[in-house]
């Protein structure tokens, strides 16, 4: 076997590696991995029947191969656009996939010439690798890291301009040109860097994928499942590195703790299906009320924590009104019927040496107070020294 298709041979086993890698990352619930792993398959039968040259027709080891691994390079691109959100381009990449296949059966079985043929597969490949880089870069994930979407780019934009280049040396050989193919070293290169291509990109996208996986694992574990909002985990978290950030000379945060008024109620007379919604409305009511750079979280059952960052007493007073307000004035509808609630809060402001725990103790100590005094209403605690609360918002009944 000539060192072509015995490098070809290898790029098959790698194939069939990145084939079952990608296999076994189906069930993820990723979009794109369905088409990635029908492209691999795709390729790597490509590859078998171009390592087969010889042995078996041309019709399968020319027309035949060349078409699969473009099909295989179209499902790719295809699983790309999948999994960056967009709607892969079916109708043009099948009319270019028969195209090239009607210049590959032209130019092999009218003309016969090789160097023909390569100049077809070369603009089909460089184009689709330069697309997949686009769509890679264009639409890659906003706010947050995207090193493996741009280094998957970067590969496809590499095999592009390979691909490119090995058109451009094909079309100056169809035209007698000293700059040519002629050197069988430079094809060995071509070809095996054609074969490598699927299997360069579906590593690419295999860290795309694992990345995606864990950002949703720890979306999971830093949502509350029902509201939405941060869990206390992944709230207490937060708050120790704001008050830490205070600590070393930032403005102080603002914390503010909120309960449902009778909510056992609400669950006993419209039942758990009302409380559930009665949860999730009252945090989206709370969550559009506060600034880009608060945060809240569920502490469990009814209760929830806001924290402000950067914050006055003063501002914490007019949030928690605004959140009280916004609560008295919902009403929550469904199959149970319409429900009315209010909610409670209490809220204090950091001080210098003051732990999460003793800053959340404070401002559930006004909380309690706010309940002893009627509900519907929301309390500051004053600080440490003082040890009492002060009501700095009007009883609502």
């Amino acid at each position: 076997m000539s060192d072509p298709f015995a490098l070809l041979a290898v790029t098959t086993l790698l194939s069939v590696m990145m084939l079952a890698i990608v296999w076994s990352l189906r069930r993820c619930g990723q979009p794109g991995v369905r088409l990635w792993w029908q492209a691999n398959l795709t390729a790597m039968a490509a590859l078998v029947l171009f390592t087969l040259r010889g042995r078996i027709p041309d019709v399968l080891s020319i027309v035949a191969a060349n078409a699969a691994l473009a099909w295989g390079l179209v499902l790719f691109h295809a699983g790309i656009a999948r999994f960056c959100g967009r709607q892969p381009p079916w109708r043009a990449m099948i009319a270019g996939t028969l195209a090239l296949v009607a210049g590959i059966v032209t130019w092999r079985y009218v003309f016969d010439d090789f160097n023909t043929r390569v100049v077809f597969v070369s603009a089909f490949h460089a184009t689709l690798c330069a697309c997949a880089g686009y769509v890679l870069v264009r639409y890659r994930p906003r706010g947050r890291p995207a090193s493996h979407h741009l280094t998957t780019a970067g590969f496809a934009f590499f095999l592009s301009a390979a691909h490119a280049l090995r058109g451009v040396l094909s079309a100056l050989s169809v035209m007698d040109h000293p700059a040519t193919m002629t050197s069988p070293g430079l094809n060995a290169a071509f070809l095996v860097l054609g074969a490598l291509a699927l299997p360069g990109l579906t590593m690419g996208a295999v860290l795309m994928l694992h990345d995606a996986m864990v950002r949703q694992l720890e979306a999971v574990a830093n949502t509350d499942f029902l509201t939405g909002v941060m869990s206390r985990k992944a709230f207490e978290h937060e708050a120790a590195r704001e008050l830490a950030r205070a600590g070393r000379g930032g403005h102080p945060p603002q914390l503010l703790i909120v309960d449902i008024d009778h909510f056992k109620a609400v669950n006993d007379t419209f039942g758990h299906a009302a409380g559930d919604a009665v949860l999730v409305e009252f945090a989206r009511l709370a969550a559009a009320s506060l600034r880009l750079p608060d945060r809240i979280g569920r502490m469990g059952g009814e209760e929830f924590v806001v924290l402000l960052p950067a914050s006055t007493l003063e501002a914490a007073r007019h949030a928690a009104e605004r959140i009280r307000s916004l609560a008295e004035d919902s009403r929550v509808s469904g199959p149970f019927g319409t429900v009315r609630y209010t909610v409670s809060g209490g809220y204090a402001a950091w001080q210098p040496g003051e732990s999460l725990a003793q800053l959340t103790a404070r401002a559930d100590t006004a909380l309690y107070l706010a309940k002893l005094s009627g509900r519907n209403r929301v309390l500051a605690h004053a600080p440490a020294a003082a040890n009492v609360p002060v009501e700095l918002a009007s009883s609502h009944r």
